[in-house]
């Protein structure tokens, strides 16, 4: 049978031809090689989906494909569509859209929203589950309270049971995966004093059942699934039955929770895992949009597969549609394990654009899905809000922003030459993921940006806010253009509400769509005269926001007092620091008053441009680049050295402060990073200066890892902190089974500092960016990390080395910070060196002892308050 869609797919059939409305590529002739192909088995026996959190947006497109107002049920013509594309992906399985409705109640119901839905499944050969907390083939909308009692084991034993037997007869010879256990009520913790005792209960008495209708207990596949608390009953000691498959589960953010360990993968039952490309539920919903980054995806997939989770792989997809994409990749690494790794993910990614858009452009719109999948990756989309990325700070905000409107123009462009018959499809799968995506950040940024313009009373206050609500429009336009599509087919799909996303501590979604705190100014007042109407921004600096809020009684022929943090000062440069600063001259008065401006560096060797300017209504800021030439810079020279700035409007001048710090010739033949003037050093995991490999050891590793050498490797496409990817242990196998090996390998990162280190208590603090990962084997190599300066070593022995997580209170329970730390995709450590540290060259190395730790970037500041606040961490510093 897949053999026959993958001639298909061969031919030009798409397996989004329904889905994402691609159209079969034609040829004039189809030629077959006389030759037998055998594909052998699949990696993963059982691959296939979850239908979630399915309203607003899949309930009410199918209702509203049907010209229906009211509810509409996802019958067999919808599982139809559902079952081709399982097939045409080579997948099998399906937990089937079972989400709670109170319009209408009770809410989706496979079995009973349509009697041909299971026999159509049959048909099909999908092996057909249910939710990890809905047993024996009956949907949690069936139990019916107000008839049948409290949905509580203690309590109403018989009539759960009941309602459990029933599930087990309707199945009848239908292939099915029977989910065993139970959870409490609304998918919630069991509540009794002693939880695993009801669970042994549960299970044989389920296992009673199967057998009086299958024959044994054996006969019938079953399947309970170690999701939340039940990791906890599981890490305390509830084992059910040999045959039955466990399935490990991530932690709902996409990463594994927890992996075989020992002899569990002898398990006739096997291990299964089930993993989420969107969520409802704490610490922030995330539904609305593809937000997974591919390499991410892949690195908890290949560990689960490559640790023995092959039974089965259940994707929650919420409503299937816009996770095309991801749910693909998964599959086809579900089918050959082998056909992809890191490093291959833009070479899939050519290959899919090519099958969905041929062969003219799919290099270009590969290097767009992998620049997204990057981007969405640093964070969810909806856990994006004003605070996310310093406006302040590196540039960050606008860095962002920028990287997504470079994505979007270049997406434009190519939609621009496709012809008119890929345009549905490429609405679909690129168009739209990357417009959105960009709009949603311009919106959200656009918010912080907008305060900032506020706090500093500057006129394009006004502007910013103006654009957040074109923007805003924009963003609905995107969504009735989707609703327009392929003559209205997925009008209703795009209806997920997703701005000002549950503010506060609450993950729920809003109700609607909604731009709440705009910032405006009055545009025809004068500022403060102390202060006059040309106000002044530098980079990193608050002077501008603090001149806002002040009435100042000032010598109005000096410049701001530096003293009082109203003066605006750019952060130090240095010959190793960023090449420009920016500075912004902007009208913070009545715009019907033009201000005229210039400016003038106290030495030739500091440059400015440009030198002059207007600012008025039409063009309320400019920007000023400063820079120096540093070959004309004294020796030595560490002052501070003013750019003063002249103009028509109240005190008539002022002084911009900027720091220079002229830095001797580095030592011949240091290579590594120079420490900058501001005390900091940004490395990007995968630079590192020097490395070692080990060998793993005959005694502790398989025939297969022994003697192999385990070294440290770029990670590419994996990062949400660095364009260069993370750096980790492989090969992956000789590193697991050799943790002694594991823990001598290491990394040196050389830097050089040209003053006493000065942070930390007269020494360095060094923050290190973790790629986000969970302790899949917990009691026996929880990940752990050394990191020492200069010839400072550590003992081999684990209890000198620090975990990368702590433990968690409860064992299988989620470690602490978790619910903070999540949304970034990174764990941030920090490692104190104690001084003194004197200037000259030092390094640091790495160690790990488990090829999960993914490092992605470190962080060495070496003055206090050298590192400023930025989602996203300084950007890497110069290498030399």
């Amino acid at each position: 049978m897949f053999g026959v869609y993958t001639l298909s797919e061969q031919c030009g059939q798409s397996p989004f031809h329904w889905w994402a409305d691609v159209p079969a590529s034609k040829h004039p002739e189809l030629y077959a090689l006389a030759q037998t192909t055998i594909h052998g088995e699949p990696s993963v026996r059982y691959r296939g989906l979850f239908i979630n959190d399915e309203a607003p947006a899949l309930t009410s497109w199918w209702s509203r494909q049907h010209n229906s107002t009211a509810h509409r049920p996802l019958d067999a013509e919808f599982y139809r569509h559902v079952f081709d594309l399982l097939l045409r992906l080579k997948a099998n399985y399906l937990w089937p859209a079972m989400w709670a409705s109170f319009v209408p109640r009770p809410g989706n119901i496979f079995f009973t929203d349509d009697r041909a839905n299971q026999q159509l499944a049959d048909d099909y050969g999908i092996v057909v589950s249910t939710s990890h907390h809905e047993p024996m083939q009956r949907a949690t909308n069936e139990w019916n309270e107000t008839e049948t009692g409290p949905w509580d084991w203690t309590a109403n034993k018989e009539n759960v049971t009941r309602f459990m037997e029933e599930g087990v007869q309707r199945a009848g010879r239908n292939e099915s995966y029977f989910t065993l256990g139970m959870r409490g009520p609304n998918d919630g913790p069991i509540e009794a004093d002693d939880p695993i005792a009801v669970l042994e209960d549960v299970f044989a008495t389920e296992r009673q059942l199967l057998s009086k209708y299958h024959g044994s207990e054996q006969s019938a596949k079953q399947v309970w699934t170690i999701y939340k608390e039940v990791a906890t009953y599981y890490a305390a000691g509830l084992v059910p039955p040999d045959d039955v498959t466990l399935m490990f589960t991530d932690d709902n953010w996409g990463n594994v929770q927890r992996l075989p360990v020992g002899n569990e993968t002898e398990r006739a039952g096997g291990i299964g895992i089930y993993f989420h490309l969107e969520y409802v539920g704490t610490p922030k919903s995330y539904k609305w949009q593809n937000s997974n980054n591919l390499a991410k995806v892949y690195k908890d997939l290949f560990h689960s597969y490559a640790r023995g989770a092959d039974r089965i792989w259940v994707i929650n997809v919420a409503d299937i549609k816009p996770m095309e994409l991801p749910f693909g990749f998964i599959m086809d690494l579900a089918w050959n394990s082998s056909s992809i790794d890191f490093a291959s993910i833009p070479a899939y990614l050519r290959a899919f654009s090519e099958r969905e858009f041929g062969s003219t452009h799919a290099n270009e719109i590969a290097s767009i899905l992998l620049e997204h999948s990057r981007l969405v990756g640093r964070r969810k989309l909806e856990s994006v809000v004003p605070t996310t990325y310093s406006v302040l700070n590196y540039h960050e905000s606008e860095r962002v922003l920028s990287e997504w409107a470079d994505l979007a123009t270049r997406t434009s462009t190519i939609a621009a030459v496709l012809p008119d018959t890929l345009q549905a499809a490429f609405f679909h799968l690129v168009r739209y993921p990357v417009q959105a995506g960009y709009l949603h950040h311009a919106i959200v940024l656009g918010q912080a940006r907008n305060a900032q313009h506020g706090a500093e009373r500057r006129n394009t206050a006004n502007t910013v806010a103006q654009d957040i609500l074109a923007n805003f429009d924009r963003d609905f336009d995107l969504i009735e253009e989707y609703d327009a599509l392929a003559g209205g087919k997925w009008a209703g799909i795009m209806s997920q509400p997703k701005l000002d996303y549950a503010a506060g501590a609450s993950w729920k979604a809003p109700s609607r769509d909604v731009v709440a705190n705009l910032s405006f100014v009055q545009p025809r007042q004068d500022m403060d005269y102390a202060f006059g109407n040309l106000g002044i921004y530098a980079e990193g600096s608050g002077s501008a926001a603090r001149q806002g809020v002040i009435c100042a009684s000032i010598d109005e022929s000096a410049p701001t007092d530096e003293d009082d943090g109203l003066a605006p000062l750019l952060p130090a440069m240095d010959p190793f620091g960023p090449r420009v600063r920016t500075v912004e001259l902007f009208h913070r008065g009545d715009h019907r008053k033009s201000i005229s401006w210039s400016a003038a560096p106290q030495h030739d060797w500091l440059r400015v441009e440009p030198r002059s300017g207007t600012v008025d209504a039409a063009h309320p800021e400019q920007r000023l680049s400063v820079s120096v030439d540093w070959p004309a810079v004294p020796r030595a020279f560490d002052d501070v050295v003013d750019i003063r700035v002249d103009f028509d409007s109240g005190p008539g001048m002022d002084l911009i402060r900027v720091p220079v710090v002229n830095r001797p010739a580095l030592p011949d033949g240091f290579h590594g990073f120079p420490e900058t003037a501001e005390g900091v050093v940004a490395i990007e995991a995968p630079h590192f200066q020097r490395a070692s490999s080990s060998s793993s050891s005959p005694g502790v590793s398989s025939e297969r890892t022994a003697g192999v050498a385990v070294a440290f490797e770029p990670i590419p496409h994996l990062g949400t902190r660095t364009a260069s990817g993370a750096l980790a242990l492989r090969p992956y196998g000789a590193a697991r089974a050799s943790p002694a090996a594991a823990r001598d390998a290491w990394v040196d990162y050389a830097f050089y500092l040209f003053d006493p280190a000065t942070s930390s208590s007269a020494g360095i603090n060094a923050t290190l960016y973790i790629n986000a990962a969970l302790d899949t084997d917990p009691d026996t190599l929880p990940m752990r990390f050394s990191l020492t300066l200069d010839d400072e070593t550590q003992p081999a022995d684990d209890h000198y080395w620090t975990r990368v997580l702590e433990q968690p209170q409860t064992p299988g329970d989620l470690p602490p910070g978790w619910t903070d730390g999540v949304r970034d995709g990174v764990w941030t450590r920090t490692v104190r060196f104690k001084g003194p540290v004197a200037p000259g060259r030092h390094r640091v190395r790495w160690r790990v002892n488990s090829p999960e730790v993914y490092l992605e970037k470190l962080v060495l500041e070496t003055r206090e308050g050298g590192v400023k606040e930025a989602g996203l961490g300084p950007p890497e510093t110069v290498r030399v």
